[in-house]
């Protein structure tokens, strides 16, 4: 609208939101201003950008996205334009090649901050970003020390994704701090190292994972069964079983990569409360068979912009469950963790939204191994410390949604709710 018409200033006045995506921008609008009464949310991705200057004028600004626009040089100064957006909560800065994470050039009330993908090696002025809740730094070039000095500046972190970095040992402060429970690490050379001595006992097991030659061994329909994080999920047979086959299309996502949550299925095919692995395959693509729970849907939906890194549920398309039912959903995601944490794995992932259940069958998995990774039991047993804390949050969710009765007590009740509790 900015670029292709003249309008009117009370027609830019009430945009809300506006999409300038790979529009081959230098800089901002000159009329950007002229939005500033009502624009919420603003995507300038995929723009040559050398600077956001104009975006300062935008005083009800929520969301910003700016992913691969090539900031990483002379675009974000200290000081500049982007540091004087006070109302922005999102912003993405994905794929910019910055080297530098620096408070300072950021905006101080900022609670969603995205800059994965980037080339970060150090850290300024983190006390900065001390409303941060959700922090997503995966595949960066960050070691403990830098995260450790990021972590104790963010007393608000609840969601820290520091997956496919350099961390030779995990930082000490994400093990004291007071909220943080999901935590992200796969891919650095600490669990790179634990995760292939865990796969040479894994292989050597009576229920190993089977290795295939290549996709040929496997029957992949066209039917698709879910996408997401670069990968689909195809319908398949294998060994005359129905299997759900997940094929990767990318290599990199906010979690980690495709390769380890493949060696991850791989590592955690003997756990009966876990979505099992079936076989895997490299050729010509990463693959793997995973078995197919029919009917299955997830007990909640993902975090939304409201809540952040709390599940979220829509009315309809997510049940609520009786106090009995709640209690099997618990009971088996406790299973899957302790199973987990017993080999030296953590799921850094616990949610509703990662947990399946059959409703004729009662059967619930936990999913979604993208974040998973393997740590060393001996010296970083508080990696289950969070795991326990994101397990408490799910238990928190997973009450807040219990069918509710005429009489306004939950399905059988109030001691049945206390009794699921």
């Amino acid at each position: 609208l900015l670029l292709r018409l003249e309008p009117t200033a009370s027609r830019l006045a009430a945009i809300c939101r506006l999409d300038l995506r790979k529009a081959g921008l230098k800089r901002l609008p000159a009329s950007i201003g002229l939005c500033a009464t009502c624009l919420e949310q603003l995507d300038v991705g995929g723009n040559p950008l050398e600077s956001l200057d104009g975006v300062q004028t935008l005083g009800r600004l929520r969301v910003l996205f700016a992913t691969g626009c090539a900031l990483g040089g002379r675009g974000l100064p200290a000081g500049g334009p982007l540091s004087r957006v006070d109302s922005l909560f999102m912003l993405s800065l994905k794929e910019n090649g910055l080297a530098v994470l620096d408070g300072e050039a950021l905006p101080p009330k900022l609670g969603w901050l995205i800059c994965a993908q980037n080339a970060i090696a150090e850290v300024r002025a983190p006390h900065r970003l001390s409303h941060v809740r959700k922090l997503m730094l995966s595949h960066n070039l960050l070691d403990a020390v830098a995260a450790d000095l990021l972590i104790e500046a963010i007393p608000a972190l609840e969601m820290l994704r520091l997956a496919c970095n350099r961390m030779e040992t995990l930082p000490a402060a994400a093990f004291r701090h007071p909220r943080l429970a999901w935590f992200a690490f796969g891919g650095n050379p600490y669990s790179a190292r634990l995760c292939a001595a865990a796969l040479s006992a894994a292989d050597a097991a009576a229920d190993a994972v089977a290795t295939l030659k290549d996709a040929s061994e496997v029957a992949v329909g066209e039917e698709e069964l879910g996408r997401g994080s670069g990968a689909v999920v195809k319908r398949g047979t294998w060994q005359g079983t129905p299997v759900a086959c997940k094929l990767w299309s990318a290599e990199l996502f906010s979690d980690g990569d495709a390769r380890g949550e493949w060696l991850m299925g791989r590592l955690t095919g003997g756990c009966a409360s876990l979505v099992r692995t079936l076989a895997a395959w490299e050729t010509p693509s990463l693959g793997m068979a995973v078995e197919l729970l029919e009917g299955a849907s997830a007990v909640g939906g993902p975090p939304s912009f409201a809540s952040v890194t709390r599940d979220a549920f829509v009315e309809g398309k997510h049940a609520r469950l009786t106090p009995a039912q709640a209690r099997e959903v618990a009971r088996a995601v406790a299973r899957a963790g302790a199973w987990l944490h017993a080999r030296g794995l953590a799921h850094c992932d616990i949610y509703l939204h990662n947990t399946l259940r059959v409703a004729e069958t009662e059967v619930v998995k936990l999913s979604d191994l993208g974040a998973a990774c393997a740590y060393d039991r001996h010296g970083h047993t508080a990696v289950e410390k969070l795991e326990v804390r994101s397990f408490g949050l799910l238990l928190l969710d997973l009450l807040s949604h219990l069918q509710v009765s005429h009489d306004g007590t939950f399905g059988g009740g109030e001691a049945a709710a206390a009794a699921a509790a």
